[in-house]
């Protein structure tokens, strides 16, 4: 049973760092017809980001999502417009609020989120069948014209923080990595 099948896929926008095409659409009698993958216009109207539907990047781990909508984000080093990073292939569940992405799909450096001891803050997001660890970091996100400054994001997988607690880890299984969360 897929993600979606599931009743959640991940997060509003999980960062997956892959872009996958739409290569063909089935209909309901079980035939197939060949179309080509959509591609993004340059002439979008605001507040409106492209999408497609694919299995997404698991596919190479041996998992799949099946219908699931991917899209691109950019995210940016608070304040900065020139220490950004476009991901494609982010995984949209709108079934679930925040922005997620794995470690390995980041490049840049973000700021920690601290407390008011100055101590780091680390999340355990519980969802219907595991769920993610990571530390909380700041940035900026931009997408379909429309920026989101200094918003606090979950980097799950983190070597920095890869020891779970077993009051998350006891919650049901660990979805921290690609295989398992069926996304990057």
């Amino acid at each position: 049973m897929s993600r979606a099948d599931r009743g959640r896929t991940v997060a509003l926008f999980f960062v997956l760092a892959a872009g996958a095409a739409v290569s063909g659409c089935s209909s309901g009698s079980g035939s197939s017809s060949s179309m080509p993958a959509p591609s993004p216009s340059s002439n979008l109207s605001a507040n409106v980001q492209p999408i497609s539907v694919t299995t997404g990047p698991a596919l190479s781990a041996g998992s799949l999502a099946t219908n699931a909508a991917f899209t691109s984000v950019t995210i940016c080093v608070p304040g900065s417009t020139t220490e950004c990073q476009t991901i494609d292939g982010i995984l949209v569940d709108t079934g679930s609020t925040g922005f997620r992405v794995l470690a390995s799909a980041l490049t840049l450096s973000l700021p920690q989120q601290m407390d008011g001891s100055d101590n780091a803050i680390v999340e355990c997001a519980q969802f219907v069948d595991g769920q993610t660890w990571g530390q909380v970091q700041m940035a900026d996100i931009s997408m379909a014209g429309e920026k989101a400054s200094s918003v606090a994001i979950q980097v799950i997988g983190s070597p920095s923080f890869s020891s779970v607690p077993t009051s998350c880890s006891n919650l049901g299984p660990m979805e921290d990595d690609l295989g398992s969360l069926v996304a990057k």
